[in-house]
């Protein structure tokens, strides 16, 4: 599950846009291979971290309602310049009790999955479409995978800033994140029986989860894809701030990826420019 994981995450920054003209004619589908690697803490506000480095498929489609890119795999109920409506999907890296000093003889943290709806503002583009702002207000809830049961509710809103120039795309994005006190208690809860002596009893609250600042770059060269991608999330004033599983209120994670496409097809797909992002 964690290749699974490291798989989705470097995947977001293999697709990059060369120019105006080039959205407007790519293949409807595209096949290829690559390798990433990524670096991520165990969960947020942990001070140890899981390194990898993995083979990763690459994988576009450009339907008119499901899309398959850098933003991952969603599915378009609304799609116009200005609007969209979307289901989006987020990820959280399982974690092995037995590798954190934090968790030692607690229950493992399973792979956790992120669904629910997005809707996407655009607040301004320019007239070349090189520069673009936009507002999304993703409210997602949280799956513990294996017996897919549900951990509570992920409202994180944020704001981008996209710009392209030469064939690279830059994102920034930058906002708050509210969760559940489920979703809390599930990664930062300490119930009695793993009370020790350098980790006492917490029980999590609902509210305020951290702030995040997410870039990524990416480029096409032809046949060939790179990406970058960065996150910082500030935990100070998190509403679990004081859980003992807690080691630092900060936390950065990287991931870089290079693929080539060996296989597209020859249908081009109408929807690119809308779709886009």
């Amino acid at each position: 599950m964690k290749i699974i994981y490291t798989l989705i995450l470097v995947s977001l920054s293999t697709y990059g846009n060369a120019n105006e003209s080039a959205r407007q004619s790519k293949p409807m589908w595209e096949l290829g291979v690559g390798v990433g690697g990524i670096s991520i803490p165990h969960y947020r506000g942990s001070d140890q971290y899981a390194n990898y480095v993995v083979p990763i498929p690459y994988f576009r489609y450009s339907g008119k309602r499901l899309q398959f890119d850098k933003e991952g795999g969603r599915f378009y109920f609304y799609n116009s310049e200005n609007i969209k409506l979307d289901i989006s999907t987020a990820f959280a890296l399982p974690v092995d009790s037995d590798d954190n000093r934090a968790r030692t003889g607690m229950a493992n943290l399973s792979m956790v999955v992120e669904l629910g709806p997005r809707i996407q503002f655009s607040l301004y583009q320019s007239e070349d479409k090189n520069i673009r702002l936009r507002f999304a207000l993703p409210l997602r809830q949280a799956y513990e995978l294996g017996q897919f049961e549900s951990i509570g509710w992920v409202f994180s809103p944020y704001l981008q800033l996209r710009y392209f120039n030469s064939g690279w795309e830059t994102a920034v994005s930058t906002g708050p994140v509210w969760a559940t006190e489920k979703y809390h208690d599930y990664f930062y809860q300490v119930t009695p029986q793993y009370v020790t002596a350098n980790r006492t009893q917490y029980d999590a609250q609902a509210g305020y989860s951290g702030s995040r600042v997410t870039l990524s770059i990416s480029k096409r060269f032809d046949d060939i894809f790179f990406g970058l991608f960065a996150r910082y999330d500030d935990l100070h004033g998190a509403t679990y701030i004081d859980s003992p599983l807690v080691k630092q209120k900060d936390s950065f994670m990287i991931g870089i990826a290079l693929s080539w496409v060996f296989k597209k097809s020859e249908k081009h797909s109408q929807y690119i420019v809308n779709n886009e992002e």
